[in-house]
């Protein structure tokens, strides 16, 4: 008898021993928990991780940044989701940033008071929060509401609105009632894109100025009518970008204030004086995109003359091509044709009644192209449109990277110049074999340390007088850089109706397809200002994973019977099995 009582006092020391040490343990783990951020992200494509460049960011701010998300309330499972994965995301961003980060969700229409909700509905759409329609509820009854899957981002008194939707991508509804699983897709690829937007918003944030892109002017570049939809973009309230025109000829220099020039379809040559005006603009650390023409085609001249146009390669790239050459690349004097990967034309082949009959052709000269890497820039874009491009070489520069980010199908072919183009090809069926080059460049970026086409070519006192003023002084050879050169034109142009109003970039008119050129060009720009890689975090790839809305509806009792029974079976059976356990080994 004494023998089981000081064994039974044994065993209640014990246990109260272990339940001591598992308090201070856990207690210990809280402290230092709050001092060191953990989180394991078991998903093979990180979901739940933000990137580095965001996490440096926010670890770097010197200010509070204060987020308010407007998407809440009685919503269904898609946009549940949507603000889940939102709040999720904020976490992330208040745990590296601390304090600096803070975030609260609110609900627009649950303001009681009308005059009060009015006002704030207002409030935000002038602010840049759209709302959207959504209805939720049964088969029985539909519930119809206003939400807003938007954001305020507030940073020093400054602010800039998110919104959580792409609305370029949205689905149409015929679309969603066609299948319903277009609209969880289009869900799971706004989610994607949460970090970038609110990373990019931050970023923006912290700008102390607008960032400046300039049309050069003077050569007989596109006019602001014919790039109306990207600047347009580029103003809007979410982008932070001022968008201006410089007239070259008339500049002393491009002022550093400058942080974007973009030279736009130029159709005259550009004398040595503005040559060196972008050069030591590249020099002093400017960035430069190049949309410079190979050849003179053009779709007008050939629906002016049905006969066909006699297309002449420009062979000194309207004076620039020794500045490319010298930078990295060269834009070749041809005209590329892409079998398979091309644009439709209408052609009129009668009349009936009187009216045109017309027929869609494909159209070689207009390839669609696309691209195999996986560059920032390029990823998750949809293909790009364009009109008579060339082909580019890149030139063996040691200190220069070049990466190829658009290129032709594998059946295309580059015609040199001069040729003639004419309608009359498509009135037979082309021979493949002619068109056996394969992924022919259209687009490079370059990225190094550029030397000046200028270095040892200016007189001494013309260096001895530009050395007295800083913004005018010659540099021989840049700092690490970066340029963009595409030979085509017409990727950044929109097309305009006969009313003089334009078309979004990247929309053709002949088929209503909407192409990559608007999200091309941005990525553009934006990887040239980018220092901290943040549109890294633009190009996530996150799969969707759907169930299988066919076996749901054929066995649906079987899973409900699994997924509510089985739980509940398995905790019974194992209640019973410790149960026993513990009369096996206390038992006498």
């Amino acid at each position: 008898m004494v023998t089981k009582q000081k064994t039974i006092i044994t065993n209640r020391k014990q246990a109260i021993t272990s339940l001591v040490l598992m308090v201070i343990i856990l207690v210990l783990l809280n402290v230092v928990a709050g001092f060191y951020y953990f989180r394991l992200d078991l998903t093979s494509e990180q979901r739940y991780s933000v990137l580095k460049p965001t996490k440096t960011m926010v670890k770097d701010l010197k200010d509070v940044v204060t987020i308010k998300v407007y998407l809440d309330g009685d919503l269904d499972a898609g946009y549940t989701r949507l603000k889940d994965a939102t709040r999720n995301l904020l976490k992330e961003l208040r745990a590296y940033g601390g304090t600096n980060i803070e975030y609260e969700f609110i609900n627009p229409m649950a303001i009681q008071n009308l005059d009060e909700r009015k006002a704030m509905v207002k409030d935000l759409m002038e602010r840049g929060v759209t709302p959207t329609p959504l209805n939720t509820g049964n088969k029985t009854e539909i519930k119809q509401q206003l939400i807003f899957p938007g954001a305020i981002v507030t940073y020093a008194g400054r602010e800039i609105a998110v919104q959580l939707l792409d609305m370029q991508k949205a689905p149409k509804p015929r679309e969603v009632m066609a299948n319903p699983e277009v609209q969880l897709e289009y869900l799971n690829h706004c989610e994607i894109q949460l970090e970038y937007k609110f990373a990019s918003a931050i970023q923006k944030l912290l700008q102390s100025r607008p960032t400046r892109v300039v049309f050069i002017q003077g050569h007989g570049e596109l006019s602001p009518i014919e790039t109306a939809d990207l600047r347009r973009t580029l103003e809007g309230s979410d982008m932070q970008f001022e968008v201006k025109d410089m007239y070259l000829p008339d500049a002393y220099y491009i002022p550093a204030i400058v942080d974007v020039a973009i030279v736009a379809k130029p159709q005259a040559n550009f004398d040595e004086k503005d040559k060196y005006k972008l050069d030591q603009f590249v020099m002093h650390g400017g960035k430069i995109i190049w949309l410079v023409d190979g050849s003179n085609a053009s779709i007008d001249s050939l629906m002016i003359n049905k006969s066909g146009q006699f297309v002449q390669g420009i062979e000194n790239g309207y004076n620039l091509q020794d500045m490319l050459f010298k930078y990295g690349a060269r834009i070749n004097g041809d005209v590329i044709q892409d079998l398979n990967n091309c644009n439709q034309i209408p052609m009129v082949m009668g009349f009936s009644g009187g009216s045109p009959q017309t027929k869609m052709f494909p159209w070689y000269y207009f390839p669609v192209l696309i691209s195999d890497n996986n560059h920032p820039i390029i990823r998750n874009v949809d293909p790009v449109e364009s009109f008579f491009p060339s082909s580019i070489d890149t030139v063996r520069n040691p200190g220069i990277t070049k990466t190829i980010l658009l290129h032709t199908g594998d059946n295309a072919k580059a015609q040199m110049a001069p040729t003639r183009v004419h309608f009359g090809i498509l009135m037979s069926k082309p021979n493949p074999e002619y068109y056996n080059q394969k992924k022919i460049p259209v687009a490079v970026l370059l990225e190094g340390q550029f030397e000046s086409v200028y270095k040892n070519r200016m007189s001494p006192d013309f260096l001895a007088a530009s050395d007295t003023i800083p913004a005018l002084k010659f540099v021989e050879q840049s700092k690490a850089n970066k340029m963009i050169v595409i030979s085509n034109g017409d990727i950044i142009r929109n097309e305009l109706r006969s009313d003089s109003t334009y078309y979004g970039l990247g929309y053709y008119k002949y088929t209503g397809q909407l192409y990559g050129n608007k999200d091309f060009i941005l990525n553009c720009i934006q990887y040239l200002l980018d220092d901290r890689g943040i549109i890294d975090t633009r190009n996530k790839e996150v799969k969707l994973r759907l169930l299988n809305t066919a076996e749901i509806e054929s066995h649906k009792l079987k899973w409900q019977l699994i997924n509510i029974l089985l739980p509940i079976v398995l905790v019974v059976l194992f209640g019973f099995g410790f149960s026993a356990y513990r009369k096996r080994k206390y038992a006498r």
